[in-house]
């Protein structure tokens, strides 16, 4: 019986995160109460919700860690497959490695994708909660591999100006990834147009980093 009390536990908490990261997604950061999650995720009143993750930063974190430690191991496994194809270090395969697992999260959940979106709101109401919650974290071990790397390319002596091309470069990532996300919800984008947009975005990408410094 003790177990089965365990798994209804995490049953209920993997429903509530899903069920507020679409919320958060399809109305917005601040327009959803957790009152609001807890009652569309079948619980009778916001108790469920302080429960499980305490306030709003911990339903936020709690969403983080369930989406983030999955695409991490993409990453890892897509920059290990680059550094075996000995492309490891070049800027188109490694601004791969950070595109295409937001990519592949779409592609396997299709219209019932939130994720990105959630993500993209997220960074906007909230930057500084985003920064604070993904420093030193194990989903972002290999994102920040990347970020040495793609320094060592940037051939410019300015270290600011290369950590904000970075910075320019991750919005224009997730936002461009989202946008596809909500289309794809609504009808106006198809999966099988997910390969023609991840090259394209591969390459605008690899415009933001590679332009030329002043």
């Amino acid at each position: 019986m003790a177990g089965k009390a365990k798994e209804d536990l995490s049953d209920t908490r993997e429903r509530l995160i899903l069920m507020a990261e679409e919320l958060f997604a399809t109305q917005g950061i601040e327009a959803v109460s957790l009152r609001e999650i807890a009652r569309a995720g079948g619980q009778k009143n916001v108790a469920a919700m302080q429960y499980h993750f305490g306030d709003r930063q911990g339903l936020f974190s709690a969403i983080l860690e369930y989406r983030m430690s999955r695409i991490e191991l993409l990453r890892q496994e897509l920059l290990a497959a680059s550094d075996e194809r000995g492309d490891g270090n070049t800027l188109p395969s490694l601004i791969s490695c950070l595109v295409l697992p937001f990519v592949e999260h779409v592609r396997n959940e299709g219209e019932r994708s939130h994720y990105i979106e959630f993500l993209a709101r997220l960074q906007v109401s909230h930057p500084e909660f985003v920064a604070q919650e993904n420093a030193g974290k194990p989903w972002q071990a290999n994102v920040l591999e990347i970020s040495r790397r793609l320094q060592v390319l940037a051939g410019s002596d300015s270290i600011s100006s290369i950590y904000q091309r970075q910075r320019m470069m991750g919005a224009c990532l997730i936002h461009s990834v989202a946008e596809f996300e909500r289309g794809l919800r609504s009808g106006h984008y198809s999966t099988d147009g997910l390969d023609a947009f991840t090259d394209n975005l591969v390459d605008a990408l690899c415009g933001i980093i590679s332009a030329p410094y002043r």
